[in-house]
């Protein structure tokens, strides 16, 4: 069987975005309400622009039959605020601005910005939530959650207990000090026009073992993944199971404990690895760290008018305080594809039968 392709465009202002996606294995239902919740989730959190509070981000599906997949899906989410926006020159060294008007060949950088916005993931929500809607059907499932922003750093692993806490929607911390603590950071960081970097881990739970190949070494499992969070525009480092903690351990101190279960398999007792080993999933819980930069959009930073060449202050417009939490929930969804596509392309994954209309 072959694996998941997909298209996506549109613009951050414009009329919303448009998606195709093919090769999804056929027969499956789609609760396309649980779709708009996810996107309801992605646009909530501490220390979100106001933007998202104007967006009803409600998806338009078509390809389904009888509410189960197809091997064509198309969605449309439309922008309920959808107008021109003037353009700028002072360019943010973190942002699309410069190398995209160089690549590009524009001082156009509000059409760059368009088209380069954060509001793009909503695609990837999309998509990640029709996957994991599918993976549910073998027992697998994927989520995200907090463990730093900026110097306030979370040791609470997630749980259902703590994903039901009222305050887990703020910053999808598990500790319920820390998320206070977090708070305080994002307040502070809103009042200086500043913003703030962090930690999302993203955890994928019931995979089976054997899930991507250790040659060639693009088919590794752990490779695919590091790609996949790697190409989410915030994120600047990825680390699976013990990741940097190897660099300054011995192999005596990392080595994963193996024992014989009740059924008389060898499994891994511990959990070091984060679930991959030789580029193929263990058994055990995959674990994904992600480490997300501070938004790039920020006042007091020196910059250079791109028409002019003259020292200026970067441009700054509304813009989130952190999207830590976020980028988790984006991670979180491409993790899911990323799954069904590997499983799909090993032939793990079979179609169901589907009743004609």
């Amino acid at each position: 069987m072959k694996g998941i392709t997909y298209q996506f465009e549109g613009k951050s202002h414009g009329e919303g975005y448009w998606g195709t996606i093919c090769g999804l294995p056929t027969g499956y239902p789609i609760d396309v309400n649980g779709i708009n919740r996810a996107l309801a989730v992605r646009k909530s959190g501490y220390g979100r622009s106001n933007r998202q509070f104007t967006e009803e981000d409600v998806v338009q599906l078509e390809g389904l039959n009888n509410g189960t997949t197809t091997d064509k899906i198309q969605f449309f989410v439309p922008n309920r605020k959808h107008s021109h926006k003037d353009n700028f020159t002072a360019v943010r060294s973190g942002h699309v601005d410069l190398v995209g008007s160089i690549k590009y060949g524009t001082i156009d950088l509000r059409s760059l910005n368009e088209v380069a916005s954060g509001r793009n993931s909503l695609c990837y929500v999309v998509l990640g939530t029709v996957c994991k809607q599918i993976l549910a059907h073998y027992g697998i499932q994927t989520y995200s959650y907090t463990q730093r922003i900026g110097n306030v750093v979370s040791n609470v692993e997630y749980s259902a207990e703590c994903a039901g806490r009222q305050d887990f929607a703020d910053l999808r911390c598990c500790d319920a000090k820390a998320n206070v603590a977090m708070k305080q950071l994002v307040d502070k960081a809103r009042q200086n026009g500043d913003s703030l970097g962090g930690v999302s881990v993203v955890v994928a739970d019931g995979v089976p073992v054997g899930i991507g190949q250790p040659f060639p070494y693009n088919y590794r499992l752990d490779g695919i993944i590091a790609g996949a969070m790697m190409s989410i525009p915030a994120v600047k480092a990825v680390e699976i199971g013990y990741g940097k903690h190897y660099a300054g351990a011995n192999g005596r101190d990392v080595a994963d404990e193996l024992a014989v279960n009740q059924q008389g398999d060898i499994v891994y007792v511990t959990n070091r690895c984060g679930g991959i080993v030789g580029g193929m999933s263990n058994g055990n819980r995959i674990v994904v760290y992600i480490t997300v930069k501070p938004v790039p959009t920020v006042k007091g930073v020196q910059s250079v008018d791109i028409v002019t060449h003259q020292q200026t202050d970067a441009h700054y417009e509304r813009a989130d305080v952190t999207v830590v939490p976020t980028v988790g929930i984006i991670g979180d969804n491409m993790l899911a594809y990323v799954l069904l596509d590997t499983m799909m392309q090993e032939g793990k994954i079979r179609n169901l039968a589907v009743k004609e209309n």
